[in-house]
C-alpha cells in the first residue's frame, strides 16, 4: 500500500486558502445574538477573555479544593471529574486570582516535590458568595 497523503510546501499551502479570504464574511445568527446580549464585541472577541469573570470549571475546581484542602494537585482533576490538562490550564487562573495557594511538599525520596492546594479565605468567600447569589436568584 503506498502513501496517498502529498507532502506540500508553506507557499502551496498558503496558495490553496486564499480561496477561502476571497468571499464574503456571512456571520451566524449566534453571532449577532452574542454582540446584542453584550458577550463579544464587533471582532468576535469575549469580553469575558480579560476579565475576573469565573467560568463553571473554576468553581467546580475550586469547590474540590475548598471540599478537599491540602491534596496533592494531581488528585484534584479525578475529584472534579476532569482531564489533567484542563486542569492544568485552570490551576494558575486561580492562584492569579487569589483563591488558591500552592504549597511545595519536600519528599524525603528522590523525584519531585508534592504540590499541596488549598483555598485562600477570598476564595472560599467568593465560592460562598457564589452559591449564595445561586440559591436567591
Amino acid at each position: 500500500m503506498t502513501n496517498q497523503n502529498k507532502t506540500i510546501t508553506d507557499e502551496q499551502a498558503d496558495e490553496s486558502i486564499k480561496s477561502l479570504s476571497a468571499g464574503p464574511v456571512v456571520r451566524a445568527d449566534e453571532f449577532f445574538k452574542a454582540r446584542e446580549a453584550g458577550e463579544i464585541n464587533d471582532n468576535g472577541v469575549s469580553h469575558k477573555s480579560k476579565s475576573k469573570s469565573v467560568d463553571e470549571t473554576e468553581i467546580t475546581i475550586l469547590r474540590i479544593i475548598v471540599e478537599h484542602p491540602m491534596r496533592p494537585s494531581s488528585q484534584y482533576p479525578k475529584l472534579a471529574g476532569i482531564s489533567p490538562n484542563t486542569f492544568k490550564k485552570i490551576r494558575p487562573i486561580l492562584k492569579d486570582k487569589g483563591f488558591i495557594d500552592e504549597h511545595k511538599l519536600q519528599a524525603n525520596a528522590r523525584g519531585r516535590s508534592a504540590i499541596l492546594l488549598g483555598p485562600t479565605e477570598q476564595g472560599k468567600k467568593y465560592l460562598s458568595d457564589y452559591d449564595n447569589n445561586k440559591r436567591n436568584g
